[in-house]
């Protein structure tokens, strides 16, 4: 299936204004399901690889001796303390309503940056007990994604190598082998490493999947 990439990424980065808007100031401070990230972080962390040029980010890069993660972690949760919840509502609105994508952005294929989004929505959602998007429109290029997104930093087509996807909401199905079986948000994320996902999947590719 062919899907407009472009398109979809400032979609779902709309989704994400969409779900900012919604939860209140108290659950930005809230648990991500990444482990030692508030959901104000995740948002600092898009915000950090949407809006800095890339002079700055080599430097950054560069001051932490190529160590990207600890560089991503400190300067991710510096950008979102230092803004007010309207505030960081704010500059994520900009980015999504401008199309913003300054610095290390520019270098990611927009299928990758769709995929990442999609997958940040869900870590804000999961910890805060808010439905999954169960719209095909979403969904269906999410799974297309997870199964072909195969790059340095994220690797979730790597993950799913010898398992048989099969989606239960949505008309989807991938791969050869052992049976996964379950929500396509809950594929995505398992694909993604997200561990807090494996229960709500079943069948004989599951162990595979979460090892």
């Amino acid at each position: 299936m062919q899907h407009d990439w472009d398109a979809l990424l400032w979609n779902q980065s709309a989704a994400l204004v969409s779900l900012l808007d919604e939860i209140d100031d108290e659950a930005l401070d809230a648990p991500s399901l990444c482990d030692g990230w508030a959901v104000r972080d995740v948002i600092g962390h898009m915000l950090v690889g949407h809006t800095t040029p890339m002079p700055q980010m080599l430097r950054l890069v560069l001051a932490y001796r190529g160590n990207i993660p600890k560089g991503s972690f400190e300067k991710s949760k510096e950008r979102a303390a230092s803004l007010t919840a309207d505030e960081l509502r704010q500059n994520w609105r900009e980015v999504s309503e401008g199309h913003i994508r300054k610095g290390i952005s520019r270098l990611v294929p927009r299928k990758e940056g769709f995929l990442d989004h999609f997958v940040h929505e869900q870590d804000i959602r999961r910890p805060l007990d808010l439905p999954a998007p169960s719209d095909a429109a979403r969904l269906l290029p999410a799974l297309d994604a997870t199964v072909s997104v195969n790059g340095p930093m994220f690797a979730p087509a790597k993950r799913v190598k010898g398992v048989r996807l099969e989606a239960t909401d949505v008309d989807w199905q991938h791969g050869v082998g052992p049976v996964v079986r379950g929500p396509g948000e809950a594929l995505v994320m398992a694909a993604a490493g997200r561990s807090a996902a494996l229960a709500d999947l079943e069948g004989d590719g599951v162990p595979t999947l979460s090892s």
